[in-house]
């Protein structure tokens, strides 16, 4: 199954009281469309590179739930925003990257 079959899947499940329609674009992204008695209540592009692994369509599933709930006039859980955070802060060992002349201790 490629993945935008399986994202169309996995979005249809993650928001069963919805209408889910997906469409390849010619570029590759997938737009996705939640309908909701006859009218539109999301429609998103989401990038290839956005829904090409299970933790990205996880992230995409959980950021649309966030606006949903938003939408609706609900702040989402902490707990729940915490979650988006994809990537560490990057940390720097700068007496590593400048040697040991620099004024750093050995």
């Amino acid at each position: 199954m490629s993945f935008a079959m399986h994202a169309n899947t996995a979005f249809s499940a993650a928001f069963a009281d919805f209408d889910v329609t997906t469409q390849i674009r010619p570029d590759g992204s997938l737009l996705l469309t939640l309908h909701s008695n006859e009218r539109v209540i999301v429609r998103r592009a989401i990038d290839v590179g956005q829904f090409n692994t299970p933790l990205q369509l996880e992230w995409q599933v959980g950021a649309i739930r966030r606006d949903l709930a938003l939408g609706a006039g609900r702040s989402p859980v902490i707990a729940t925003l915490q979650s988006q955070s994809r990537t560490s802060l990057p940390t720097y060992d700068f007496c590593r990257s400048t040697g040991p002349r620099r004024g750093c201790r050995v």
